[in-house]
C-alpha cells in the first residue's frame, strides 16, 4: 500500500509539526480545586502535584513522619499549601515557574531545586486511589497486588477486578481482556507503554483469541479504564483501555539513591518439570466419528475385542496422574532488574526467563466419566457406546497435555530529564516464547488430545514518549508518542489428522503516533489531540495452502477533544467529541463468476477480473459526564459515552476461518453507554487511621452493529461461496452493577468487587434464527463465548503482623456459570462454534509475604487451596484450569 505518509520518518515530522503548533502560552490560572483527606505528608504532596499540575521537590527526610491537614475546595496555591504543611516545620516556595520546593523552615537559606517528581513515598498510594476520585469506572492493579496474587498464567493478576474477565487464559502466555463483555479486535486495547501489540490468532471452530504478551516481572503498574474515554490512546475502545506501565526507576529506586538492583525468584509447583514429549496423550478418549462410535466387551474370543474395539482406549492413558506433592515445586521463574540514575537520565535494564511444566487439574469438580450404559448383547460379544459426561475430557488430576510454556523477556528503558519540564522516554522490549496450545477442536471433535511441538512467538516493542510541561503558564502540558511493535507466530496445528495450512508464519507489524496537550484558563480544562496507526500483517502459509494466510493493511485516524468546566467549587462538566476515519486493504484476490453483481469482464474475453477488498469510514461520537462532589470524600457522577470502533484488519482480510463478502458491507460498531456512579474516599470513619474506599456504578451498554462471524444468509449471492462471513449483527446489549472497594485498620484489610448482569441481550435478524434475541448467542459467532457470566464476585481478607514484616491472608472468589442454551431451538447449533458451558466454581487462595527488612522477601502462594476442578470462564475450549498450585518466590533489592 503507498502514500503521501507511510513510514516512521514521515510521522515523526508530523509529531514534531504537531508539537510546534500546539506550544502556546499565556497566563497562569490563581486557583484550583483541592479535595486532599489529611493523611501522611508525602502522599498529601502527591495529590496536590496531581491536583494542581505543579511539581513538587523536596528532601524526603523532611517529609519522614509528617502528616498532613485536610484542604477541600477552591483554593490558591498558597492557601493550599499554607494549609497543608501547618504545624509540620516546613515551608516552601515557587521555583522556575511551575516546581514547589519544600524543606524545615530553618533550612530555607539553603534550599536547592531538586530533579522533578521527587516525592515518591506516597505515589503508589496516590495511583490506588486515583480510581476513587474519577467520574468514571476505573481500576488500578499494583507491584504489590501482581505479585501477591501471580497465578499460574498472566491473566491470573486481573483476577478480582470487577467487571474484568480473561478470555482464554489457560494458551499461550497472552493476555485477551473483557471488559464487560466487550473483547477482541480493539474493543479493549491493551497498552505496552502507549503501544499496541494485540494479534489475532486463529482458534479452529471455537473462533480466535487476541493475544498480547508481557511478562509480570516488567511491569510497575496496570490502570484499567471501563468504556469509552477521551485521550489519545482510546480510539476504537468500546470497551476500555487497559494501560500497563512496564518498570521505571522509581519503582526499583526506593530511597534517594541512585542505584537499585532487584532479584526475583520462584519455584511452582503442581506441573511437570517440562514439557512432555511430544505424541504423549491426555484425557478420556470415546471414538466421536460418525462411522462407528462402538466398543466390544464380553467377546466370546479375545480377537473379537482387540484393535479399535478395545474399550481401554475409550479411557485414555493412566501414566498422567503422577501428580507432585503440594511442595514438590518443578517450574520455576527468575528476573533482575536494575536502575541507575545519572544527572540527567534515568537507565532501568531487566530481564525475565520463565518455564513451566505441564500443569495438573483438581480434583473436587465435575470432572468426566464414561457411561457404558448404553449395551446392546450381540451374541459372541456386548456392544457399547460410552457417553463422556462431565465439564471436559480431561480427569481429576489428570496431567493435562500441552498446558507448558517458557518465555524470555528483556526490557531497555531510559528516561531523559531534557529540563525540569521536559522528559524524553525511550524503550525497547522483547518477549520470545515457545508455548503448547490446546485447540477446541481438538478437544471437541478431533479424538485424541496428544503433545504437539510448541508454538513460538515473538515480539519486539519499540516506544518513544516526550512530555513538555510550561514554566510559567498553564497552557503547556504536551505529550507525544511514537511506538512501533513487530510481532511473528508460528502456530502449530493440534490433531495428527488435521494439519495442513495451520503451521503458518504471521508476522504483524503496527505503526502508531499520537499527540495531546492539556491546558487551563479560568474554570475551563481542555484535553485535545491526535492520533494515528497503521497496521500490516503478512503470512509465510504452509505450500499449497494461500487460502489459510491473511495478508492485508490498516490505517486509523483519529483527533479529539475534551472540555472540563468546573461550574461550581463542588460540581464539575465535561464534554467530549471524537472523529475517526480508517482505510482498509485486503491483498488477496477475490474471484468472482460471471454471476455475481461484482463481475467486471476483462475487455475481450467472458472472463471476469479478480478483484481485492478494501473499506473506508469515517464517523464522530461524543462524551458527556457530570461530577459533583456533595461532601468531602464524597463524588457523585453521571457519565454519557460513545464510542465507534472501525473494523479491523482481521475481520476486513480473507483467511481460514471468516473473511468479508462483496455483498456484505462492513460497518463500524457504534457503542452506546450510559453510567450512574458513586465515589467514596474517607479516613477515619469508624476508627482511628482507617481507609475506607469504595465505587458504586450501575450501567446500560449498547452496542449497534456489533461486527462478529456468522453464517450467510440465504438471499447473499456471493456470501453463500464461504462457510462463514463477517458481518455486523443488530446489537449486543449488557446492562448490570458493579461494587468495588477497600477497608484498611492497617493490621487488619479487605478488598473486595461484585459485578451482576441483570440484562443481557444478542440479536440478529437472519438465516436459520429460531428467535431474533437472546442471551447466549449466535450460530458460528464469536460473540458466543465472550458473554459473561451473570455474577461473579471476589474477596480478599488479610492481616499484617509485627510491624507490618508479615502479611497474611486469603482471596475467594465466585464465578457464576455460563448462560445456558435451550435444549429446543437453539440459536447455535446450525453452526461449528458451540457455547463453552462453563460451570459456576468457588476458589479460595492462600497468600503470606514476610518482609524483614527493604531489601529481602519471602512470599508464599497456594492458589486453589480447596483443588477445584473448574473450567475458567469465558474459556474457548475445555480446558480444566491448575489445581491446587503452591508457589515460593524470594526477592532480594540492592
Amino acid at each position: 500500500m503507498t502514500g503521501a505518509f507511510t513510514g516512521p520518518r514521515h510521522l515523526t515530522f508530523i509529531t514534531l509539526l504537531l508539537t510546534a503548533c500546539l506550544c502556546a502560552a499565556t497566563s497562569l490560572a490563581s486557583n484550583f480545586r483541592f479535595d486532599i483527606p489529611a493523611q501522611p505528608l508525602p502522599m498529601a504532596l502527591d495529590l496536590f502535584a496531581r491536583q494542581s499540575g505543579y511539581q513538587v521537590s523536596a528532601d524526603s527526610e523532611a517529609l519522614n513522619g509528617k502528616q498532613s491537614q485536610a484542604i477541600a475546595g477552591e483554593l490558591s496555591l498558597r492557601q493550599a499549601l499554607d494549609g497543608l504543611l501547618k504545624g509540620s516545620g516546613l515551608s516552601w516556595f515557587i521555583s522556575a515557574g511551575h516546581t514547589v520546593v519544600i524543606a524545615n523552615s530553618q533550612q530555607d537559606d539553603q534550599l536547592t531545586v531538586l530533579p522533578a517528581v521527587k516525592v515518591q513515598a506516597g505515589a503508589e498510594a496516590a495511583a490506588l486511589d486515583q480510581p476513587y476520585q474519577t467520574p468514571a469506572s476505573a481500576s488500578y492493579i499494583s507491584q504489590k497486588d501482581i505479585q501477591r496474587f501471580r497465578g499460574s498464567s498472566v491473566g491470573d493478576i486481573f483476577q478480582g477486578e470487577s467487571g474484568v474477565l480473561i478470555g482464554e487464559n489457560r494458551n499461550s502466555g497472552g493476555l485477551d481482556i473483557n471488559i464487560r463483555g466487550m473483547q477482541g479486535q480493539g474493543r479493549v486495547p491493551v497498552l505496552l507503554d502507549g503501544s499496541r501489540q494485540e494479534t489475532t490468532v486463529y482458534r479452529g471452530y471455537a473462533g480466535v483469541a487476541s493475544r498480547t504478551y508481557i511478562d509480570p516481572d516488567l511491569i510497575g503498574g496496570v490502570d484499567i479504564h471501563k468504556g469509552p474515554e477521551m485521550s489519545a490512546q482510546g480510539t476504537g475502545a468500546t470497551g476500555g483501555v487497559v494501560n500497563i506501565r512496564t518498570l521505571e526507576a522509581s519503582d526499583l529506586i526506593t530511597d534517594d539513591g541512585d542505584f537499585a538492583i532487584r532479584l526475583k525468584t520462584s519455584v511452582i509447583g503442581n506441573s511437570t518439570s517440562r514439557a512432555v514429549d511430544p505424541g504423549t496423550p491426555s484425557g478420556l478418549n470415546p471414538r466421536s466419528d460418525a462411522g462407528d462410535q462402538s466398543y466390544r466387551i464380553n467377546c466370546v474370543t479375545e480377537s473379537l475385542c482387540s484393535g479399535d474395539y478395545d474399550i481401554r482406549k475409550a479411557f485414555g492413558p493412566q501414566d498422567n496422574f503422577s501428580r507432585p506433592d503440594l511442595l514438590d515445586m518443578r517450574s520455576w521463574a527468575g528476573s533482575l532488574a536494575m536502575a541507575k540514575r545519572f544527572d540527567q537520565m534515568d537507565l532501568i535494564l531487566a530481564y525475565a526467563r520463565r518455564q513451566q511444566g505441564n500443569y495438573f487439574a483438581g480434583k473436587h469438580g465435575p470432572a468426566p466419566k464414561l457411561d457404558l450404559s448404553n449395551q446392546v448383547a450381540k451374541g459372541f460379544y456386548t456392544e457399547v457406546i460410552p457417553e463422556l459426561l462431565g465439564a471436559s475430557r480431561f480427569r481429576a488430576e489428570e496431567m493435562i497435555a500441552n498446558t507448558n510454556y517458557e518465555s524470555t523477556s528483556s526490557l531497555v528503558k531510559g528516561v531523559f530529564y531534557l529540563s525540569d519540564y521536559q522528559t524524553l522516554k525511550l524503550g525497547w522490549q522483547n518477549y520470545d516464547s515457545t508455548y503448547g496450545e490446546l485447540m477446541p477442536s481438538q478437544l471437541l471433535w478431533l479424538g485424541q488430545v496428544r503433545q504437539t511441538p510448541g508454538s513460538q512467538v515473538n515480539a519486539d516493542t519499540y516506544t518513544l514518549r516526550y512530555n513538555q510541561q510550561s514554566q510559567d503558564s498553564d497552557w503547556l502540558d504536551l505529550e507525544a508518542n511514537l511506538w512501533h511493535t513487530d510481532t511473528e507466530s508460528t502456530n502449530h496445528s493440534y490433531s495428527e489428522t488435521f494439519t495442513n495450512g495451520l503451521a503458518e508464519t504471521e508476522d504483524y507489524q503496527r505503526w502508531g503516533s499520537d499527540i495531546s496537550n492539556r491546558n487551563r484558563w479560568s474554570e475551563l480544562a481542555f484535553h485535545y489531540g491526535l492520533s494515528w496507526q497503521r497496521e500490516h500483517i503478512d503470512t509465510q502459509p504452509t505450500p499449497g495452502q494461500d487460502k489459510f494466510g491473511r495478508n492485508g493493511e490498516r490505517r486509523e485516524y483519529s483527533a479529539f477533544i475534551n472540555l472540563d468546566w468546573q461550574l461550581m467549587d463542588n460540581l464539575t462538566l465535561s464534554f467530549g467529541l471524537r472523529h475517526t476515519r480508517f482505510d482498509v486493504k485486503d491483498n488477496k484476490p477475490i474471484r468472482v463468476d460471471d454471476s455475481s453483481d461484482f463481475c467486471q469482464l476483462i475487455p475481450g474475453t467472458d472472463t471476469c477480473r479478480t478483484l481485492k477488498y478494501s473499506n473506508n469510514f469515517s464517523g464522530s461520537a461524543p462524551l458527556a459526564s457530570l461530577s459533583w462532589q456533595f461532601a468531602p470524600g464524597l463524588q457523585l457522577y453521571l457519565r454519557y459515552a460513545e464510542a465507534l470502533r472501525m473494523p479491523s484488519l482481521f475481520e476486513s482480510s480473507a483467511g481460514f476461518s471468516t473473511q468479508p463478502a462483496l455483498d456484505v458491507g462492513l460497518k463500524p460498531e457504534h457503542t452506546y453507554n450510559k453510567e450512574i456512579g458513586l465515589n467514596v474516599m474517607r479516613d477515619n470513619l469508624l476508627l482511628n487511621a482507617d481507609r475506607l474506599r469504595l465505587k458504586l456504578a450501575y450501567f446500560r451498554n449498547r452496542t449497534n452493529d456489533y461486527l462478529t462471524r456468522t453464517s450467510p444468509n440465504q438471499w447473499e449471492k456471493d456470501a453463500r461461496k464461504n462457510t462463514f462471513v463477517s458481518r455486523n449483527i443488530d446489537s449486543l446489549e449488557l446492562h448490570g452493577a458493579e461494587i468495588s472497594g477497600e477497608y484498611d485498620i492497617d493490621w487488619l484489610f479487605t478488598k473486595f468487587g461484585f459485578t451482576y448482569y441483570d440484562h443481557i441481550e444478542v440479536c440478529h435478524f437472519g438465516s436459520y434464527r429460531p428467535e431474533r434475541c437472546n442471551d447466549y448467542g449466535v450460530a458460528n459467532s464469536y460473540v458466543n463465548n465472550m458473554i459473561p457470566p451473570n455474577h461473579n464476585a471476589s474477596a480478599t481478607l488479610g492481616s499484617r503482623w509485627f510491624n507490618r514484616e508479615l502479611e497474611l491472608g486469603l482471596r475467594f472468589t465466585w464465578m457464576g456459570k455460563r448462560n445456558s442454551t435451550p435444549d429446543n431451538d437453539d440459536a447455535t447449533k446450525q453452526g461449528r462454534l458451540l457455547p463453552i458451558a462453563w460451570h459456576s466454581y468457588r476458589l479460595l487462595d492462600f497468600f503470606l509475604s514476610y518482609q524483614p527488612s527493604e531489601r529481602f522477601s519471602v512470599d508464599l502462594n497456594v492458589d486453589n487451596l480447596t483443588d477445584q476442578y473448574y473450567l475458567d470462564a469465558l474459556s474457548l475450549g475445555l480446558v480444566p484450569a491448575p489445581g491446587r498450585t503452591a508457589r515460593l518466590g524470594l526477592t532480594f533489592s540492592y
